[in-house]
C-alpha cells in the first residue's frame, strides 16, 4: 500500500501549477471576512485529488496492469481511503494555519476565535461526503462518474442548505453545539466513522465484483 500511496502524492505533486494557484485562491480568499470559507474551499477542493487519482488509474487499461503487481483490490480501495483522510487532514490543517496567520498579521483574530467550532465541523463534513462519492467512483468509472458527481455536488449543496436552515430553527441542535460541544463532536465523529466504514465495504464490493 505504500507504494501506492507514493504514486498518487507524485501525481499529485506533478500538478504543481494548479497547486500554486490553489495557493494563491486560497491567500485572497483571506481578504474575505468568511474565513470558515477559506478552509471549506481548500479542503473540498483537494479532496478531488482522490477521484483524479482514481480516473487516472482507470486510463488507458490502469488497471490491469496494477493488479499485475503484489495488490489486490481491496488493498487498492483501502489506499484510496488512506489517501482521502489524509489528504483531507492536511489541507484542513493547511487552511486552518492559514486564516489564522492571516488574522494574527492583521492583529484581527477575534473573528477566528468564533468560527473554531464551525471550521472543526468542515473537516468532518467532507469526510462524509467523499465518503459517498467514492462507492460511485468506483462503480461508474470516470465517464458516468462524473455525472453522478454532479448529482453529489446538487444533493451536498442541498442538504447542506437544508441542514442550515434547520440549525437556524432547532433551538434544540444550536444548544447542544453551544453548550455541549464535546456531545455533539462525538455524535459527529460516530456518524463520520460510521459512513466512511460502510463506503469502504461497499467499495471493496464494486471492486471485487468489477471487470477489466
Amino acid at each position: 500500500m505504500r507504494g501506492l500511496l507514493v504514486k498518487d502524492l507524485r501525481l499529485m505533486m506533478g500538478q504543481k501549477k494548479f497547486l500554486l494557484l490553489l495557493l494563491f485562491m486560497t491567500v485572497v480568499l483571506n481578504f474575505n471576512d468568511n474565513i470558515t470559507f477559506v478552509v471549506y474551499y481548500l479542503t473540498f477542493v483537494c479532496s478531488f485529488f482522490v477521484i483524479s487519482s482514481i480516473a487516472y488509474d482507470e486510463n488507458d487499461n490502469g488497471y490491469p496492469f496494477l493488479f499485475c503487481l503484489p495488490i489486490d483490490r481491496s488493498v487498492y480501495v483501502r489506499e484510496k481511503y488512506v489517501f482521502e483522510v489524509l489528504l483531507n487532514i492536511v489541507s484542513w490543517l493547511a487552511g486552518f494555519f492559514i486564516c489564522f496567520l492571516f488574522q494574527a498579521v492583521r492583529n484581527n483574530l477575534n473573528p477566528f476565535r468564533e468560527n473554531i467550532m464551525t471550521m472543526l465541523l468542515i473537516l468532518p463534513v467532507v469526510l462524509i461526503f467523499d465518503s459517498v462519492v467514492l462507492p460511485f467512483q468506483f462503480k461508474f468509472g470516470n465517464e458516468k462518474g462524473r455525472i453522478v458527481l454532479l448529482c453529489c455536488f446538487i444533493i451536498a449543496f442541498a442538504t447542506g442548505y437544508g441542514l442550515d436552515q434547520a440549525l437556524n430553527l432547532s433551538h434544540g441542535i444550536a444548544n447542544l453545539i453551544q453548550y455541549h460541544p464535546n456531545l455533539f463532536g462525538l455524535a459527529l465523529g460516530t456518524v463520520t466513522v460510521l459512513t466512511t466504514a460502510v463506503s469502504y465495504v461497499v467499495s471493496v464490493a464494486v471492486m471485487k465484483r468489477k471487470e477489466f
